[in-house]
């Protein structure tokens, strides 16, 4: 399929708003409920404290079809940084078009840009789509490390 002109932007304060309506849509798909007026003040507030990075994707016609976030983390083995891509989705009447690859992609160059170790991601054991999406696009299956979490 041939892919329309899809511009990458990265949010700022001014315009991160544009990216809260997916935003919503994104948290919903995970079971949460719909709090758009929240959701816009969180990435606001993280765009102000420079807390997280925040790219959209948006058509010729000006319709947002996705977005990424990442958020820094930092190695004190390799003291480098390292980015966490937290959140990563498109609109589903808009997948399949190149918009999660050119996501990628614009992710991929700011780790470069802030001298970062790389990019660290989690997926669901069963989004094969999305493991073969981050796998064709280089990234690769930690096997040899457990992750624990704590609720607190």
């Amino acid at each position: 399929m041939v892919m329309e002109n899809i511009s990458v932007i990265r949010a700022d304060e001014s315009n991160v708003q544009e990216a809260a309506g997916l935003f919503d849509l994104y948290r919903q798909f995970y079971g949460q409920k719909s709090a758009i007026e929240s959701c816009t003040e969180y990435l606001q507030e993280r765009q102000r404290l420079d807390e997280s990075t925040v790219f959209f994707a948006k058509d010729t016609n000006g319709n947002v079809l996705g977005f990424t976030q990442l958020y820094p983390a930092f190695s004190s083995i390799s003291l480098r940084r390292d980015l966490v891509l937290n959140d990563l989705f498109v609109l589903e009447k808009a997948r399949g078009r190149g918009i999660a690859r050119k996501l990628l992609q614009a992710a991929k160059e700011h780790a470069q840009k802030v001298n970062s170790k790389g990019l660290l991601l989690e997926t669901d054991i069963l989004n094969a789509n999305a493991q073969a999406l981050y796998e064709s696009f280089g990234f690769e299956r930690i096997t040899d490390h457990y992750f624990y979490y704590l609720n607190v």
